[in-house]
């Protein structure tokens, strides 16, 4: 048996990625069948990647075929309302996401007097924790909902709430990185990179998976495929419309600060500002590709608000939507969207410099 199947994959998955029905899928898939340019390569990093994320291994029996097995179920949800302990554990949502080793199937557990029990342990050690104003690397209180409304339990349900999504709209791209999104908190940036792939396949702007897979691809140590993704997720963000303006900002700040990060580490061989041709993909108009080459601002890498008004060039109109207080670049009317700033800060020196440093 492959080593990659101890993790499980659902077939629904493949089916939907690439078109095939269903029941022409293994129903045991490797790693060997997922689709795109990035899962296989992100698999041989796993270690690496999903560091914030703790290691939270519990014994669970599998409800279909009646064998057990240890599980990694990742960041634990408890409900903060006050109740006896057997009831909150049954409300429990781990966050983390693994089918069976045996069957492949996922969802249905049998949880041990022996674990239960531990659970308990969890929850008043985190609820200790909280009295002294700390928390818990493993237990959160709260409650975990998708669309406001539904609580899955498991990370598989997760899975397969956007599944369903995706088998009526195939071509939805924000489901494709909501998806992507669950699979990288339940610990499987592989199946993430499936997912934001396909969400790039039909939404080619589609900023929040640029940034994961920039991101993944940046924890792996691939800086040159990261900066790409980074890049263009900056680049297509003045058109994207699916975060609120603060919270966008905030991720191209995200995406700037680690492309800060990949130009110091290949001794400025990697660009940090998009490329012309790369803006010119995401709509710029030539004055503002030409504008780019006149920003100037001072970036403090320890200092996260040094990057706000630079993300803000990127974000054009959409900086609108700050509020006045927050906005760290003056927005003189509506139809304002693109500031010059006075000097060239690019990868390569100027001329004049360059001039010098022959003398």
């Amino acid at each position: 048996m492959e080593k990659y199947q101890r993790h499980g994959i659902n077939p629904l998955l493949i089916s939907i990625a690439t078109g095939q029905d269903v029941e022409h899928v293994s129903s045991r898939p490797t790693i060997a069948m997922l689709p795109g340019k990035y899962p296989k390569l992100i698999y041989k990093h796993l270690k690496t990647v999903n560091g914030e994320f703790p290691e939270t291994i519990f014994r669970l029996t599998c409800a279909q075929c009646g064998k057990g097995g240890d599980y990694d179920l990742g960041t634990l949800v408890v409900p903060a309302t006050v109740g006896e302990d057997e009831k909150r554990i049954e409300k429990i949502q781990a966050l983390g996401y693994f089918r069976c080793k045996h069957c492949n199937t996922a969802g249905e557990w049998i949880l041990s007097s022996r674990m239960r029990t531990m659970l308990a342990g969890k929850m008043v050690a985190a609820a200790a924790l909280n009295v002294k104003n700390k928390q818990s690397d493993e237990v959160i209180f709260g409650e975990a909902l998708i669309d406001n409304d539904f609580a899955p339990r498991w990370g598989s349900d997760a899975e397969s709430y956007f599944l369903q999504k995706l088998v009526e709209t195939p071509d939805n791209a924000y489901f494709w990185n909501r998806l992507g999104n669950t699979y990288y908190r339940g610990k499987r940036p592989e199946l993430a990179a499936v997912a934001h792939e396909q969400a790039l396949v039909k939404d080619m702007g589609q900023v929040e998976s640029h940034f994961s897979l920039g991101q993944i691809l940046f924890d792996c140590g691939e800086f040159e495929k990261a900066a790409e993704h980074l890049r263009q997720a900056v680049a297509f963000s003045h058109q994207y419309e699916h975060l609120p303006a603060y919270n966008l900002r905030e991720l191209i700040v995200g995406a700037l600060t680690i492309l800060f990060a990949i130009y110091n580490k290949s001794d400025r061989k990697i660009d940090m500002l998009p490329k012309p041709g790369e803006l010119e993909i995401a709509h710029f108009t030539k004055s503002e590709i030409a504008a780019t080459a006149k920003l100037d601002f001072d970036i403090d890498p320890n200092r996260r608000e040094t990057f706000y008004p630079l993300a803000e060039v990127y974000l054009g109109s959409r900086r609108i939507g700050l509020p006045p207080e927050k906005r760290s670049l003056l927005v003189r009317n509506s139809k304002a969207n693109w500031p010059v700033a006075s000097k060239v800060n690019k990868q390569k020196p100027s001329k004049k410099n360059k001039s010098r440093k022959k003398r």
